[in-house]
C-alpha cells in the first residue's frame, strides 16, 4: 500500500517542486495551498504524513500544527521554515512537529526526514499485512516455486537524476552562478523537464529567460525535437496586416494569425517558446488559451481542428499579477500558464556570481577573438561589483566583450570597461527608468521629498531581499503603508506566487 502525504505550501511552484520530489519516492500526494484546504483534506482521512511550509511572519503560523496535535496526534508533521531560528524550532517541536527543516531543503535531506517519519507507518502496514495473511486459509501443498518479492514500503525509487545532475546540467548549458535563488530555479527546471506542463519563466530583461527556456527544452524528452521561438514583442511587417477578427470562426485570418499557426505547426512534437507573453496580441491570447484548455488548434491547410503535441514555455519581464488586476491580461490565461513558475533573480541580487560570470565571459571571448586575456585587475573587479547592472547578465556580457576587445595586455582594467560603470551605484529595479537630471529648481515640498523617500525604500528592500514584512518593520511603518508606497513608486515588480 502506498503512503499518502499531504503537502501544504502557499507557493504553487514550490508545491509542484515538493510534489515532484516526493512522488519520485513512490508516495501518493495531496496538495493544499493554505490551512483551510489542509484541514479539509485531513478530515477526509487517509493521510500518513503532513509536510507544511510556514511563513514565520504569520502570527498564526503554528495554528495548523496545534490543530494536528488536537485532532490527529498520531500523524507525524514535518515543518519547513525559510530561515533558522532556534526559538521557533524549539516551539514547533514542543507543539508536536516531528522535524523542522530549513527551506529550500536539499532533496536528500527531505527524503531522509520523510523516510524516518514514515518508519512507524511502514511497520504498522507490514504488521497488518502479516496478520491478514495469517488469517487466510492455508492453500493445498503444491510444488515449491521461487519466492516472490514482498512489498517493502521503504524501498523507495531513487529521486530523479535531474536533482543530482542539476548543477552539471547548468554548466553544460551555460547557466553560470551559485546564487541560491538561481540554484533553486535550476533544480526545479531539472525536475520538471520531462513533464509536458506549461512553464512560465519570470525575470527582468537580460536575466537569461531565453537561455533557461532552451535549457529546459534540451533537458527534457523533447530535446532532439524542434525548439521554436515566437517573439511576442514583434511588430512591424510581421504584424502589420494582423486582423483582430482572426480568432472568430469564419472571419478572415491576418498575418499575425498565420504566423501563430505556422509556428505552432513547426513546433509539433517539440517546444514552442513564447518570449514576453504579456505582449501577445489579444486575439492570439484567446487562441493560446484555447490550445492550453481544449488541446485544439486550427491547422494551417484546413479548417479542421488538430490536436497539438507541443510543450509551451513562456517568459515575461512584466508583473502579470498586476496586469491581471488592471484588466490588461486575461485572468483565465494567467492561471493556465502559471501552473509552474521559474523566477530568475536580477544580477544585482546575485553577489559573487558577478565575478564568476565575468570570468566565464572573459574566457569565452578571449578564445573567440584569439586574445591572451587571462583575467581582471582589482580595480576592474571593483567596478563590476559596485555597478547595479540594470541590463543584468546581457549587459555584463557586452561589457566583458568590450573589455576583451580593447585590452592590449593580459588583464582587463577598469579603463577597458564601459564608461557607464563609473557612475554611482543606484539600487533600483530595471523596470524603473532613471529620471533625467535637471538643474536646481524650486519644487513643491511633497514632490521634492518623494525622491529621497523612494530611494530609502528601494535601499531597504534591496538590503532585505525584498522581504516586505521585514522592510516595513525596519522602516517603522505598517505593511499596508509600505505596499501603497511601493505601488506609488512602481516597485511592485514581484508577484506573490513566484519561486524566490
Amino acid at each position: 500500500m502506498k503512503t499518502r502525504l499531504l503537502i501544504v505550501h502557499p507557493e504553487p511552484s514550490t508545491l509542484a517542486l515538493l510534489s515532484s520530489m516526493l512522488m519520485s519516492m513512490g508516495h501518493e500526494i495531496d496538495e493544499a495551498a493554505n490551512d483551510r484546504m489542509a484541514v479539509r483534506l485531513m478530515e477526509r482521512g487517509g493521510v500518513d504524513l503532513m509536510i507544511a511550509g510556514v511563513d514565520p511572519s504569520d502570527i498564526e503560523a503554528l495554528e495548523l500544527l496545534a490543530y494536528m496535535r488536537r485532532k490527529h496526534r498520531q500523524i507525524p508533521v514535518i515543518l519547513m521554515f525559510p530561515d533558522s531560528n532556534p526559538e521557533r524550532t524549539k516551539e514547533a517541536l514542543r507543539l508536536g512537529a516531528l522535524a523542522v527543516l530549513k527551506f529550500p531543503v536539499p532533496a536528500t535531506e527531505l527524503r531522509a526526514a520523510v523516510t524516518q517519519a514514515l518508519g512507524p507507518v511502514a511497520a504498522a502496514q507490514a504488521s497488518a499485512a502479516v496478520a491478514a495473511a495469517a488469517a487466510l486459509p492455508k492453500p493445498a501443498a503444491t510444488t515449491p516455486s521461487a519466492p516472490q518479492p514482498t512489498a517493502n514500503p521503504q524501498n523507495y525509487s531513487p529521486a530523479p537524476a535531474a536533482y543530482h545532475r542539476a548543477e552539471q546540467l547548468a554548466k553544460d548549458w551555460g547557466i553560470v552562478g551559485n546564487d541560491p535563488s538561481l540554484r533553486q530555479a535550476i533544480e526545479l527546471a531539472a525536475s520538471i523537464a520531462p513533464m509536458r506542463s506549461p512553464v512560465l519563466i519570470v525575470g527582468e530583461p537580460g536575466t537569461g529567460k531565453s537561455l533557461l527556456a532552451r535549457t529546459l527544452h534540451n533537458m527534457g524528452s523533447r530535446g532532439d525535437k524542434p525548439f521554436i521561438n515566437f517573439d511576442c514583442t514583434a511588430r512591424g511587417e510581421t504584424w502589420a496586416d494582423h486582423d483582430p477578427m482572426a480568432s472568430i470562426p469564419g472571419a478572415s485570418n491576418g498575418q499575425g494569425d498565420h504566423e501563430w499557426r505556422s509556428k505552432l505547426a513547426q513546433a509539433q512534437a517539440g517546444t514552442l517558446f513564447l518570449n514576453e507573453v504579456s505582449e501577445l496580441p489579444d486575439d492570439l491570447r484567446l487562441q493560446l488559451l484555447r490550445v492550453l484548455q481544449d488541446r485544439e488548434f486550427e491547422s494551417m491547410n484546413s479548417n479542421h481542428n488538430g490536436q497539438p503535441d507541443v510543450r509551451f514555455l513562456m517568459s515575461t519581464s512584466e508583473n502579470l499579477v498586476g496586469l491581471v488586476e488592471q484588466g490588461k491580461f486575461r485572468q483565465d490565461l494567467y492561471h493556465r500558464i502559471s501552473v509552474i513558475c521559474l523566477k530568475l533573480p536580477p544580477l544585482r541580487h546575485r553577489g559573487t556570481d558577478i565575478e564568476q560570470l565575468a570570468e566565464y565571459f572573459r574566457a569565452r571571448f578571449a578564445q573567440e577573438f584569439n586574445k591572451n586575456v587571462v583575467g581582471f585587475t582589482r580595480d576592474a573587479l571593483d567596478c563590476l561589483n559596485k555597478y547595479d547592472w540594470p541590463g543584468n547578465v546581457r549587459e555584463l556580457e557586452g561589457v566583458i566583450q568590450r573589455g576583451v576587445v580593447l585590452s592590449q595586455g593580459s588583464r582587463i582594467t577598469s579603463g577597458h570597461l564601459s564608461p557607464s560603470l563609473g557612475n554611482p551605484r543606484i539600487l533600483r529595479p530595471s523596470s524603473m527608468a532613471p529620471r533625467p537630471h535637471h538643474s536646481m529648481s524650486i519644487r513643491p515640498l511633497k514632490e521634492a521629498l518623494e525622491e529621497p523617500e523612494k530611494r530609502i525604500i528601494i535601499q531597504a528592500l534591496q538590503a532585505l531581499n525584498w522581504n516586505r514584512q521585514e522592510t516595513a518593520r525596519v522602516l517603522d511603518i505598517n505593511r499596508t503603508t509600505l505596499y501603497k508606497k511601493m505601488k506609488k513608486y512602481g516597485l511592485l515588480v514581484d508577484g506573490p506566487i513566484w519561486v524566490n
